[in-house]
């Protein structure tokens, strides 16, 4: 309903107007979908609420920039056009997948992830995140401008069809379980106090806290826990994580776990940091998280700069990205063997991203640590874009966290199991191995891109045509 009010409110307005009207659209939508960014400023990073409050504001504001340019783009182009309801569709389209990479990108808050629960969720393993909302933006650009009074019936039917054939596709599995791929998985919930996590007396308390929870679910295909659950270098925890992998090992299970990683002298990067993910045990591998989160785990600033920027004061913030030609973890078990996407909380937020690591996987994790938010709905956000993940890519997927919510997901991104908030948990659930690819597991967003591309294009082609015509008209009138 709000975009179809936002559609129907840039009705002869100005380009230039159109794009204050989208840059308002914008700020309201982002003050209050992700000014939870000012719990880890001010609650977290100990910035004072003054500034917190601007830096908040700064963000948003910066973000509401992409609504003003779509809105600038689509009215200046093509709000006069026979199709504008589709072209609306593809530049909104556009400016989304715009977000995900401009300045490293922030791919949060899309139209389609609150479809995850609708009948247009049925597009998202054939077009993904963004396929949703194109679908959803059609129909809202649709109710304003098909001529109702003379073509009710083809206005309904196509008004309908989205929804009809969403629904359809839902009941499609594109995806099938192995056999003997049924998993028995533990996910621990840590609950370590953010204000504390990271505290040289909690190290020891905190490692106990996890080896505990694990020796009592060695019985487990799979342990994971959340992302840096150890708070101590990866080469400075050697022993410890020897005892893990030799109890997996003993007990046919897998343990995969965040730390963070030094890389060594004789390493491409000596002394570079890294977020990462290991897997121990009945399972091998290292994964380092390749989308950092800008002034959270680096800095985007030179590093001259770095001393004007303290009031940040987040630990372990120098992080550096893992390379994009890493290996998939893998399990090689008594019964069998399968190979795991891994994801670091920002990760999942990447649709064409996550599609691409998990292709060919059998099963999906993601750790994360969302205690920087609090009790914010940013987590809860997250959660949800860990669900259409899963149902892109016909997983399940398996998401641990230190405060919550800890999670199960199925191929169709429904929830099996969850822990509660900010309560210590053990998570056990039955997962399976899935095998096969969605339709954008192999291709990702690029044909829904060219399609928008190649409209716009056409309208554009279209309208120049018809400009020396128009034109001609008029002298000759005179």
């Amino acid at each position: 309903m709000a975009v179809a009010l936002f559609y129907a409110s840039l009705k002869n307005l100005s380009p230039r107007q159109a794009l204050w009207r989208g840059w308002w659209f914008g700020l309201g939508t982002y003050a209050a979908g992700v000014s939870w960014v000012y719990v880890s400023i001010h609650v977290h990073s100990h910035t004072p609420a003054v500034p917190a409050f601007f830096m908040t504001l700064f963000f948003v504001a910066g973000l509401a920039w992409f609504f003003a340019a779509m809105s600038y783009s689509f009215q200046k182009f093509f709000s006069q056009q026979k199709y504008a309801f589709i072209a609306f569709a593809c530049t909104w389209l556009l400016f989304e997948w715009s977000r995900s990479w401009f300045l490293t990108g922030f791919p949060w808050l899309y139209l389609g992830d609150a479809h995850i629960n609708t009948p247009l969720k049925g597009f998202a393993p054939v077009l993904g995140v963004y396929g949703i909302g194109f679908m959803v933006t059609l129909s809202a650009a649709l109710v304003r401008d098909w001529t109702w009074s003379t073509q009710l019936k083809k206005g309904m039917a196509l008004l309908a069809a989205p929804w009809v054939l969403g629904a359809c596709l839902s009941l499609m599995s594109w995806t099938q379980s192995v056999e003997n791929g049924d998993i028995q998985v533990v996910a621990i919930q840590g609950n370590i106090p953010q204000e504390r996590k990271w505290l040289a007396e909690e190290i020891y308390p905190t490692l106990e806290k996890y080896r505990s929870a694990s020796e009592k679910n060695w019985q487990a295909d799979l342990i994971l826990w959340p992302e840096t659950a150890i708070t101590v270098l990866h080469h400075q925890a050697k022993e410890y994580l020897k005892y893990l992998d030799e109890e997996g090992q003993k007990n046919n299970s897998t343990l995969i776990t965040g730390i963070p990683y030094q890389q060594g002298p004789d390493e491409h990067y000596p002394g570079a940091y890294h977020n990462s993910i290991l897997a121990l045990g009945e399972g091998s591998g290292l994964y380092h998280k390749q989308k950092l989160v800008p002034f959270g785990e680096y800095m985007p600033l030179p590093d001259s700069w770095r001393p004007m920027i303290e009031f940040f004061n987040i630990p372990m913030s120098e992080f550096r990205p893992g390379s994009d030609q890493q290996s998939l973890l893998q399990v090689t078990s008594e019964t069998t063997a399968y190979s795991i996407a891994p994801f670091i909380c920002y990760d999942v937020a990447y649709p064409d991203f996550v599609a691409q690591l998990a292709r060919d996987s059998g099963l999906m994790i993601t750790i994360s640590n969302d205690a920087w938010f609090g009790s914010s709905i940013g987590p809860k956000q997250h959660l949800g874009l860990a669900r259409m993940r899963a149902l892109e890519n016909g997983r399940y997927l398996l998401r641990s966290t230190n405060t919550g919510i800890t999670a199960l997901i199925d191929h169709r991104g429904d929830i099996v199991a969850s822990l509660p908030q900010f309560e210590y948990g053990v998570l056990k659930a039955q997962a399976q191995i899935m095998s096969g690819n969605t339709p954008f597991n192999i291709w990702g967003s690029w044909p829904l891109l060219i399609f928008c591309f190649g409209f716009l294009g056409w309208l554009t082609y279209l309208k120049r045509q018809n400009q020396p015509q128009n034109n001609d008209a008029s002298e000759q009138q005179v």
